[in-house]
């Protein structure tokens, strides 16, 4: 007989709930639901091909180039990751100058590779970011969307270290007299963060 259900949507909440009552970490459905993001930049030569890693020194950068402190969630926060944004920025002697999606500002970055791995168990391994670009975007909703969208919720527990990695081809993508260029991955979705009033 087939389980059915096991092929079911899961909402994102209840794959929280689901993901860390296995980790042996049940309180964590009874924190506060929040959206959660997590994001962070990498300084690339442009146009060069290799493999860039997100995340993995979180510790050495402040705003505006992450919004964490070390590659992983604290006690009592986790995200259910629904889309991921990759995008691009220009520095000028530290002011930024552009924001824009990266299959947006050079196409062929569309044939990156994109794997996720969480405690170093790839969750995620080297899919294209074609599903990012606007005019295939079958989940975007409109012709204009370049989010990732991933076909299942990838969840993050809290205290369990993750990194994303891009294998960027070689392509077109070109900088400008004292211009630095960075890469960026957003990761947004349904989370949890501390709940004193429920934990304590």
């Amino acid at each position: 007989m087939k389980n059915i259900a096991a092929f079911r949507n899961v909402t994102p909440g209840a794959k929280l709930a689901m993901v860390n009552n296995k980790l042996g970490n049940p309180g964590l459905k009874r924190n506060q639901g929040s959206s959660v993001e997590c994001y962070d930049y990498v300084q690339v030569t442009p146009g060069t091909a290799g493999v860039i890693r997100f995340f993995d020194a979180v510790n050495t950068k402040t705003f505006p180039f992450t919004n964490l402190q070390q590659n992983q969630l604290q006690v009592g926060e986790a995200l259910a990751i629904e889309y991921i944004a990759f995008t691009r920025i220009s520095v000028r002697a530290g002011v930024i100058q552009t924001f824009e999606a990266l299959t947006d500002s050079v196409n062929s970055l569309s044939l990156c590779g994109f794997s996720f791995l969480l405690d170093n168990s790839r969750t995620v391994k080297n899919n294209s970011l074609t599903r990012s670009f606007q005019t295939l975007n079958t989940k975007g909703g409109t012709a204009v969307n370049s989010l990732f969208y991933p076909d299942t919720d990838l969840t993050i527990p809290p205290q369990i270290s993750f990194t994303a990695e891009l294998n960027v081809p070689a392509n077109t993508d070109t900088g400008g007299v004292d211009v630095d260029v960075y890469y960026g991955i957003h990761l947004f979705g349904t989370g949890a963060i501390l709940n004193l009033k429920s934990n304590v």
